[in-house]
């Protein structure tokens, strides 16, 4: 293990879809956690205590519990799945945001996500789901464009790959002024993802 946790521990992974929720891999991370002297933050935990006293909660009001929960730790273990989960990506998100510290909650080492693994956990994953394939999202921008320079220059032949372009070489730009800047970084990986997308029937 690396240097000592600072505690409380929020853990943060996949529910929905997995067998028992998930709830056994939960609960042998906060074991593992809890014989190291750290305090934690279980939500598998409090999802049960909610089964016996409540009856259960919409999603939503889970997400807002746990938020609550999550602003009082000092840092947050991953389990396994955590980018494929919508709740998990939003908590290790504000995790972040806030300045916590991200653990494996297998090893309990820092956890460090590539440029690459962001970009498509971010393309692949909730931003997917909420924008729709690259064809959609880039497609319905492409037609926008398209007609604002037709309207203006008489003529204009604009698609979605044109699009992720335009993207890239934005963020091109501001790495001239930011160099190293993560998030341009990680969008440019994300674009490219979406240019295959686009140009690979199979991608």
């Amino acid at each position: 293990m690396s240097a000592a946790i600072l505690g409380p521990v929020y853990i943060a992974g996949p529910m929905t879809s997995y067998p028992a929720y998930n709830f056994p891999a939960f609960h042998a991370a906060a074991r593992h956690l809890r014989e190291q002297g750290v305090e934690v933050v279980n939500p598998a935990e409090l999802d049960e205590a909610d089964s016996v006293k409540l009856g259960g909660r919409a999603w939503d009001e889970y997400v807002r519990r746990d938020l609550r929960e999550l602003a009082r730790c000092n840092s947050v273990a991953v389990l396994r799945g955590w980018q494929r989960s919508r709740g998990a990506s939003l908590e290790v998100h504000v995790a972040r945001a806030l300045g916590m510290a991200v653990y494996d909650a297998d090893t309990l080492e820092p956890y460090r996500e590539t440029v690459l693994q962001e970009a498509q956990r971010v393309v692949d994953g909730d931003r997917g789901e909420a924008y729709g394939h690259p064809s959609v999202n880039h497609g319905c921008t492409a037609a926008l464009v398209e007609a604002y320079l037709s309207r203006r220059y008489g003529s204009a032949r604009f698609d979605a790959l044109d699009v992720c372009m335009v993207n890239v070489l934005q963020k091109v730009s501001r790495l001239a002024n930011t160099p190293g800047h993560r998030d341009s970084l990680v969008d440019i990986a994300g674009y490219a993802r979406n240019a295959e997308m686009l140009t690979d029937p199979g991608g």
